[in-house]
């Protein structure tokens, strides 16, 4: 299998690592690889970096050109405080902030770190404990609305 990984994670990628990998034509089933070689040049367009995989298929149900889906496994899975992409505000600075409140009625915007970003939802790393409530909808507007305060 070839695949064309974002260059973001290019650092997290190494040959032999397992990958996972599902097709349209047989939902529900995963076949098993191992990452075979990994390009050694970024595309310039895509800014995707090819990854090659020998996959296992003892049934001979692959083809060439199928789409797949694939994960490549880079490490045991961990557990973090994640919040939905929306939840997170990128300001001018380049920092990113999330508003969170314990009444629901006042909010506090609080600078985080993001980590790994998957399926809509950005992990925080720092500046967020597990279990306290973020507005994950109209954080950009409570943002806003501080800079409109704090400029008149």
């Amino acid at each position: 299998m070839n695949a064309n990984v974002p260059e973001i994670d290019a650092a997290a990628i190494q040959v032999g690592q397992a990958v996972k990998v599902s097709v349209m034509a047989y939902p529900g089933h995963i076949y098993q690889g191992k990452i075979t070689t990994v390009g050694e040049t970024v595309d310039p367009t895509l800014h995707t970096l090819l990854v090659r995989s020998v996959v296992e298929d003892p049934q001979h149900e692959l083809r060439p050109g199928m789409f797949a889906r694939f994960v490549i496994e880079t490490g045991a899975p961990v557990s973090a405080v994640a919040v939905p992409a929306d939840a997170v505000v990128r300001e001018g600075d380049g920092t990113m902030t999330v508003w969170v409140t314990t009444d629901r009625h006042h909010f506090t915007q609080r600078v985080v770190t993001i980590g790994l970003q998957h399926d809509g939802y950005d992990q925080i790393v720092d500046g967020l404990k597990q279990g306290e409530l973020v507005v994950t909808e109209g954080a950009i507007f409570l943002d806003n609305m501080l800079a409109t305060d704090t400029a008149g």
